[in-house]
């Protein structure tokens, strides 16, 4: 369970966007897993603080979009640390983690 008050995923927010319907959630979600995969990794190999906060900033925009409260709340932190030559990932790496299992548990 995630430490801080802001919610792992808005599931009323995500349920209005795919207009209930299942079988575009499935697609959302594996849409939304893929996403997040592909910029985690561009901010852990940033070459310069602006790249990191650019990638930050559309993690958190991803995340918002789909409901992944958590996650976007963690990188809208970050943003403010990415002067920081090693900034410390772990918590949005956690946020992430607990992002996907809770989509694996809930079957997206």
């Amino acid at each position: 369970m995630p430490t801080t008050a802001v919610p792992l995923f808005d599931a009323t927010q995500f349920n209005r966007r795919t207009h209930g319907s299942a079988s575009l959630q499935v697609e959302v979600l594996a849409l939304f897993v893929a996403e997040v995969e592909r910029l985690m990794r561009q901010v852990e190999d940033a070459p310069d603080p602006q790249v990191r906060g650019d990638r930050l900033r559309a993690l958190a925009g991803v995340a918002r979009n789909t409901g992944a409260a958590l996650i976007s709340h963690e990188a809208r932190t970050l943003e403010t640390a990415i002067a920081a030559e090693n900034p410390d990932l772990s918590q949005l790496k956690k946020a992430i983690a607990e992002t996907f299992a809770f989509i694996q548990r809930t079957g997206g």
